[in-house]
């Protein structure tokens, strides 16, 4: 675990992690390798991606790659001035017509419209994501490779700007765990906390968020999450654990935390949160590049299990990747033999559960490094001192 590491290791295995080409860099040499003359991804975690264009409540966009890594982003007439606003593309295409809810099929007329940008001509070789290229047969000639798989190993592993904007939304998830601690003294119920950390985190952020939550205090808890078991009226009594997950959404990208709180004082519970503390160190010492899933996930099924024997095994993941989804590959379960590589960002959450009785959970986010798994706002901290000297 980081605590172990020296502030010069911690920095090096940090600056080491983030890769030396960025996303804009690896997906021209996919464009090399596969000999394409442009991709187009569809979908808003494309735009959000590659151009930086995000917008609650956003429409359907394409966002289409030449060889030289020149980004053109085809949008409805309505958002068209927002994406030219924000993002450096050379160009901006529009598709369909203006207006809210009158077009049942935007998909449909964002694909009529790509023969008119000449990007699928006969004899063109071109990448496809977001959509099946099946869904873009009849709107031109070109020889469609898909190429989704590729993308999402890149997306994978992040550039350090990705890690800022992952970092904020953790932060917004820890000021509203913050809230939700302040809510759990006073004895508000689960559904007030809910409504609470919501408020938090996006007033905090200054625009709508993206939020989802488990927020269950006593037995409940002993449900592990949602859809199981769902906020409620109940209030947490004395003694009482709240299992808080809180995951937002901020700008496209998500963060994630839980935090079990204890109303008032509870020793035992105490004592059961620090051993589970422990089996999180052990989980993120193993973040090393090379490391499968499957493997981080058995190892720390083994450690709940020693730890707390009379606990329900472990009936969830232990983690999970974070960046433009809240739940992304790697998936830290038994079937995920997905290797670990340096700059992924993973959430690990390791819990017990005693059924009828409650349920603990803690989780954080870490960047995978070949030092270990280093908590993403330490890590972060860091580069940002080495820079500075």
């Amino acid at each position: 675990m980081s605590d172990s590491l020296t502030n010069d290791q911690r920095r090096d295995a940090v600056a080491a992690s983030f890769p030396v080409e960025d996303r804009w860099g690896r997906v021209r040499a996919v464009m090399a390798g596969q000999q394409l003359d442009r991709i187009i991804a569809v979908g808003s975690r494309y735009a959000t991606w590659l151009t930086g264009y995000h917008r609650y409540f956003g429409g359907l966009t394409a966002t289409l790659i030449d060889p030289t890594g020149g980004v053109e982003v085809v949008a409805s007439p309505d958002e068209a001035p927002l994406v030219e606003a924000v993002t450096g593309a050379a160009r901006i295409h529009v598709y369909g017509e203006g207006g809210f809810g009158l077009d049942l099929d935007p998909l449909g007329s964002l694909v009529a419209a790509l023969p008119g940008l000449g990007v699928l001509g006969s004899g063109a070789r071109v990448g496809v994501a977001g959509i099946a290229p099946v869904g873009l047969h009849g709107a031109g000639e070109a020889d469609l490779v898909p190429v989704d798989e590729q993308l999402s190993r890149i997306m994978a592993v992040k550039d350090r700007d990705e890690a800022e904007k992952v970092a904020h939304a953790y932060n917004l998830c820890l000021e509203a765990q913050a809230a939700v601690n302040r809510g759990v003294q006073d004895g508000a119920s689960e559904l007030e906390l809910f409504t609470r950390a919501h408020a938090t985190a996006q007033l905090a952020h200054g625009a709508p968020v993206d939020f989802v939550s488990d927020l269950l205090s006593g037995p409940n808890s002993a449900s592990v999450c949602c859809p199981v078991a769902v906020a409620g009226d109940r209030r947490p009594k004395r003694g009482d654990p709240v299992v808080a997950d809180i995951a937002v959404s901020a700008a496209g990208y998500w963060g994630d935390t839980c935090r079990t709180h204890v109303r008032d004082d509870n020793e035992h519970l105490k004592a059961l949160l620090g051993e589970l503390a422990s089996i999180l160190g052990e989980a993120v010492a193993g973040l090393r590049p090379g490391v499968r899933a499957s493997d981080a996930h058995a190892a720390m099924a083994r450690s709940l299990a020693a730890t707390f024997p009379e606990a329900t095994p472990l009936p969830h993941h232990g983690g999970h990747g974070l960046g433009l989804g809240g739940c992304d590959s790697p998936h830290i379960i038994p079937r995920d033999d997905t290797t670990l590589e340096a700059g992924m960002i993973l959430a690990i959450e390791p819990g017990a559960y005693f059924p009828g009785q409650y349920g603990i959970r803690l989780e954080n986010e870490y960047l995978v490094t070949p030092a270990g798994g280093i908590e993403l706002n330490e890590a972060l901290a860091s580069v940002m001192t080495g820079a500075g000297q």
